[in-house]
């Protein structure tokens, strides 16, 4: 069998393999160890065929102990167990934002706040980012460190049963030929261990808050269990978009025919009716909503009266495409060198960009600036262009108007209805 050649070839090997082995129901003692880590598998697979790069930047050890002080803390002042019933549980998105001087975080901010001045029963369970927490305390906010530090604990101990080793070889070999060697067994078993132990914890949280609903962010970032242990009590799960999918992102496409899974909320919000459309999602249509998003809404409003500035432009890094993004551009100088640009890192690469060569060497250029942490909705108010491959925040830079570039790397497959809405040049 030949090698996969770019991102498509991979996706449409992963359906393949999906419906060769029926790997969305594969158990191992009760437990869908590839329908619960199916992004992280993709991912995986892109790094191991060198389609892809390491998406985010990963906490060090030192930064891990540091860090351990702060958990502990919060297992015991922020623990979710100390709450008393509510209506609604919240589980916001970890990454957080400094806006106005507020760490927030911009996908359930406006709805929490809703709630809060309506007086709503509810509290919001927040994950750490890279092993820390930001937001203001509140009445209503908890910390999931409690149950992330006993799932590391107790899922070790866990022994598993019905292991069907000789069907995860077979797997293995499969994906051995067309990618390369990738220990799939090893995933299964860890995938599974923390997956009981977390079922386990948030079966007892639920029956003790007895919420009526769940809404989230990023359902298939570890959460699996979460939303197995919801819907078995009758909780309804919901999930706000937080970025960009198409049919190559397996967090939401599964193939072009509805079917029942364990993992996938029973109704997802997406930002306008392009959202609703796009994909054949694995719930009835009437279970995807369009519910507008509130914070780029009020940043469109803010920044209205920002003139555009000619040939300035944003470039919007991302962590899988790494190196490759600013290594096009130096490519295609002759084009970009009349550009005033301003690299964006995705906050993934901030503390890692440094090793990427090609945008050290661009950086020297006089019309190159490598910018973090800033506002980005007041620069793509103020850039006439911007450049990119398949970042969310392309999808935010037309709604302020900018010109797009799409440079012609892995991943630009999933922007094809992009580049026929919009009037898009590829480089």
């Amino acid at each position: 069998m030949s090698k996969l050649k770019n991102i498509e070839e991979l996706r449409e090997f992963i359906l393949y393999l999906e419906d060769k082995y029926n790997l969305l129901d594969f158990e191992i003692d009760g437990v869908k160890p590839w329908q619960s880590h199916r992004v992280q598998i993709d991912y995986a697979l892109g790094r191991v065929s060198g389609l892809m790069s390491v998406p985010h930047t990963r906490t060090s050890l030192k930064d891990k102990f540091l860090n351990s002080f702060s958990i502990i803390k919060s297992m015991f002042y922020f623990n979710p167990f100390f709450s008393k019933p509510v209506d609604i549980i919240v589980f916001p998105h970890s990454r957080v934002k400094n806006v106005d001087g507020e760490f927030i975080d911009i996908y359930t901010h406006y709805f929490t706040n809703k709630l809060a001045r309506e007086n709503k029963n509810f509290i919001e369970i927040e994950c750490p980012h890279f092993g820390k927490h930001y937001k203001i305390k509140t009445a209503w906010r908890y910390h999931l460190d409690f149950i992330l530090v006993l799932v590391n604990i107790f899922s070790r101990f866990i022994k598993l049963k019905n292991i069907d080793y000789e069907f995860i070889e077979k797997v293995e070999k499969e994906i051995g030929l067309r990618i390369g060697k990738y220990d799939l067994k090893s995933l299964f078993l860890v995938v599974s261990k923390k997956y009981k132990v977390e079922y386990f914890y948030y079966n007892r949280l639920f029956k003790k808050l007895r919420p009526k609903k769940i809404y989230l962010v990023v359902s298939y970032s570890g959460f699996a269990a979460m939303i197995k242990a919801a819907k078995d009590l009758d909780i309804e799960v919901i999930e706000f978009q937080h970025g960009n999918f198409s049919q190559y992102h397996f967090g939401y496409y599964f193939g072009e025919e509805k079917r029942e899974l364990d993992y996938f909320p029973d109704k997802f919000y997406v930002w306008n009716k392009y959202w609703k459309n796009l994909i054949n999602f694995p719930i009835d249509d009437s279970k995807i909503i369009i519910n507008r998003f509130d914070f780029l809404e009020n940043k469109k409003k803010s920044y209205k009266k920002i003139k555009k500035i000619k040939n300035k432009v944003i470039v919007l890094s991302q962590g899988v495409l790494g190196n490759d993004i600013a290594e096009k551009i130096i490519e295609n100088w002759d084009y970009f060198q009349k550009f005033n640009i301003k690299y964006k890192l995705h906050p993934g690469e901030y503390t890692r960009w440094k090793d990427y060569k090609s945008l050290i060497e661009l950086e020297k250029k006089d019309n190159v600036e490598v910018l973090k942490d800033i506002d980005l909705y007041e620069l793509f108010s103020s850039c006439e262009y911007q450049v990119g491959v398949f970042s969310t925040a392309l999808y935010e830079g037309i709604e302020f108007e900018c010109k797009t570039i799409l440079l012609n790397l892995q991943g630009i497959e999933s922007m094809s209805t992009f580049k026929e809405l919009y009037n898009v040049k590829v480089i």
